[in-house]
């Protein structure tokens, strides 16, 4: 994330705010186009030591693939801070991916997100999203939900 702690104005924050929300119910739900559609055209996602999936079309395969690996996935952001960077804006937040099949739920990871946004004719948008795990995949065990 850059260091221009420039703030934007109320409206501005909040669109690029709900991007973070928008992008985690949009995966999580199974719509790779509208998951797409939330990043710019040539929009990236990194995580990190892997290659970029990048452009509208393979965001949605990333979404469709997703869903059939591993569903029952629930995306938690937290932490949300966004600052305006020149004409754009950055941000950075925490997030936890969980699988949710009762009676366990499992945690996917842990990490942090680190995205620039750029202001678009239909609004802000993802440029790139960089994801950094803070542990290993299959670190945590799953937990019975059950009550019992």
């Amino acid at each position: 994330m850059t260091t221009d702690s420039r703030v934007l104005g109320d409206i501005d924050q909040r669109e690029v705010t709900d991007l973070y929300a928008r992008c985690a119910y949009a995966y999580d739900e199974a719509r790779p186009e509208a998951f797409a559609a939330l990043y710019t055209e040539d929009g990236a996602f990194e995580v990190a030591g892997a290659e970029p999936v990048r452009g509208a079309a393979a965001l949605a395969d990333l979404v469709r693939g997703a869903a059939e690996r591993s569903p029952g996935t629930r995306h938690l952001v937290s932490n949300v801070l966004v600052r305006g960077t020149g004409d754009g804006a950055s941000g950075t937040a925490y997030v936890v991916a969980l699988r949710v099949a009762p009676p366990a739920v499992r945690l996917i990871t842990i990490g942090r997100y680190d995205d620039e946004f750029a202001r678009t004719t239909d609004g802000w948008r993802i440029r790139r999203r960089r994801f950094t795990p803070f542990v290993r995949p299959g670190a945590v065990q799953a937990t019975d939900c059950s009550g019992g």
